[in-house]
């Protein structure tokens, strides 16, 4: 016998709530993978769902979870050569979860899919809670885009993906046949779920931008160069003890406003971490996860805005290859 069960109350699967920090499984990449999947293969179609939320998506439990797309009874397939449904289209969804081009009952694309799968990712991450606030103020607040990703603030690849699917223009917002290669997402729970990994890919792409030329000033350094505010959170020496920077001072000088230079300071760390003095070695914390903690907790962002520039510039680069693959 099948037992199915309502997406609404699958986050009792998903999470682990300590001071408000939610636990990611497997479980959850699963479920979420599947009903991207679900998505995408209508939007293939030229089917818009129109009334993705919680309570229509259900749980299929057999040898394995599985998570199945449901009641698309307002659902409504494009028109030859056709992209949306046209100003004229009627309803479509449901209060809390429509995009607010749907509330504006304007231009219906398959963009309001991808809108209302990030209320969904975020609903479940956080255990039954709605980035554009409660009930009656749901609909308001999502027209006059005042959403709250404090939540999941604590996972910065999340909130970036989170932050695409919820863009307020249609037009903006992450296309449903790259959510799977994202970063924001696939590299967090699979590809980077090991701080070894996350390691190895920041020695990576140091060792892969030392090969370019500083005066030049390569595409690839200036796309670097580029997100130091956002990565950084201000120069990088502030965060960080007395001791460290005097230590690291030792042997060159540095652009405390520069990825690069931080890059280089991790990489040169980590491959010389034995002949550290102990109480480096005790400041930082030991191989790999003390290491990548003592880095993480300075510059949460660090990792996403680094890998995304990567992936834009390098991806196909054979030294990269073991990052971007998408396994199941």
């Amino acid at each position: 016998m099948r037992l199915i069960y309502n997406f609404f109350l699958i986050y009792y699967l998903l999470k682990d709530i300590f001071n408000q920090k939610i636990i990611l499984t497997s479980v959850f990449v699963l479920q979420f993978r599947d009903i991207v999947s679900g998505v995408v293969h209508l939007h293939e179609l030229g089917i818009i769902h129109r009334d993705l939320k919680p309570q229509n998506v259900l749980i299929n439990k057999e040898k394995s979870l599985c998570a199945k797309l449901s009641d698309m009874g307002i659902s409504k397939r494009l028109l030859e050569n056709m992209s949306s449904l046209g100003h004229n289209a009627t309803g479509g969804g449901s209060s809390g979860w429509q995009a607010p081009e749907q509330l504006d009952q304007g231009r219906q694309t398959r963009a309001v899919d991808i809108f209302s799968l990030g209320c969904v990712l975020f609903f479940c991450m956080t255990g039954g809670r709605h980035p554009f606030g409660q009930n009656l103020e749901l609909d308001i607040n999502i027209v006059k885009n005042r959403k709250n990703l404090f939540l999941v603030q604590f996972i910065p690849e999340a909130e970036d993906l989170i932050s695409c699917l919820l863009n307020h223009e249609p037009d903006l917002r992450i296309r449903n046949d790259s959510i799977g290669e994202r970063e924001s997402w696939g590299c967090y729970i699979t590809t980077f779920k090991r701080s070894e990994t996350r390691l190895s890919f920041l020695r990576d792409t140091s060792d892969r931008v030392e090969l370019e030329d500083r005066e030049i000033s390569s595409n690839l350094l200036r796309a670097l160069e580029s997100i130091a505010t956002t990565a950084l959170g201000g120069k990088w020496d502030e965060k960080m003890e007395p001791t460290f920077i005097a230590n690291i001072g030792r042997y060159r000088r540095y652009k405390f406003n520069s990825v690069r230079d931080l890059l280089r300071v991790m990489r040169n760390k980590l491959n010389h971490y034995g002949e550290l003095p102990q109480e480096i070695q005790e400041l930082v914390g030991p191989v790999p996860e003390g290491y990548n903690d003592y880095f993480a907790n300075r510059f949460p962002r660090l990792l996403i805005e680094v890998y995304n520039v990567i992936c834009k510039h390098c991806k196909e680069e054979e030294c990269f290859q073991r990052y971007f693959k998408n396994d199941d």
